[in-house]
């Protein structure tokens, strides 16, 4: 097998604009319970579809492996562990998004050279290690659609109407209807999802939050 090594700066691509028809917008809202869609919300699910179709593909270098090595890199000293460090702070990172979003703003409290910023990298590389190492292999083009439906639940959440949320199944439910609304309108395959609701839940609790 191959050397597991620290994955390279992904070579971004660039985002396509997206642009939502009048009839896919007049759907979308429908599933919002709004009468219409804020420009605001037409603009963050086009962003968000073209985004994800830029990154869709993943990165053959995202591996368990490849990420777990990176994350020993913080164990070495010197140049070694600058370069780690650099690493996990850039946006490019070859890492998943899991852990990209774990462990970046720590990386860059290090380069910042904030207090107790080291100890802290230390600790959160190590539990991200720990949390792979249960894992066989990380998906890149999964690690990018989970990464996609936890910023469909985010705009679900600021932009639906209160009574589609009146209790937490109903809100599931039909943020899981907002996503796969949006999933039609990116060409997204969803069969598993319709199957698996469970599943796209599961997916759409992705944590895409920043510190």
């Amino acid at each position: 097998m191959p050397r597991p090594y620290p994955p390279p700066p992904v070579h971004a691509r660039t985002a396509q604009p997206f642009t939502i028809g009048e009839a896919e917008k007049r759907d979308i809202a429908h599933i919002l319970g709004l009468e219409g869609i804020p420009p605001n919300v037409g603009h963050a699910i086009a962003d968000a579809i073209a985004r994800y179709n830029a990154t869709a593909a993943g990165s053959t270098d995202t591996t368990v492996a490849n990420t777990l090595t990176a994350l020993a890199e913080i164990g070495k000293k010197g140049r070694r562990y600058r370069t780690a460090v650099e690493r996990l702070a850039d946006d490019r990172s070859g890492v998943d998004y899991t852990t990209h979003a774990a462990v970046q703003p720590l990386a860059k409290a290090v380069l910042a050279n904030c207090p107790g910023a080291r100890e802290a990298l230390d600790r959160g590389a190590g539990a991200r290690a720990a949390e792979l190492s249960k894992h066989k292999r990380v998906d890149p083009r999964k690690e990018s659609l989970r990464f996609f439906c936890g910023v469909l639940r985010l705009i679900f959440n600021d932009a639906a109407a209160p009574a589609l949320r009146c209790t937490v199944e109903d809100g599931w439910r039909h943020c899981r209807l907002f996503a796969i609304g949006v999933f039609a309108i990116a060409g997204v395959d969803h069969a598993n999802f319709d199957a698996h609701p469970e599943r796209l839940t599961e997916y759409l609790r992705t944590d895409v939050t920043v510190d």
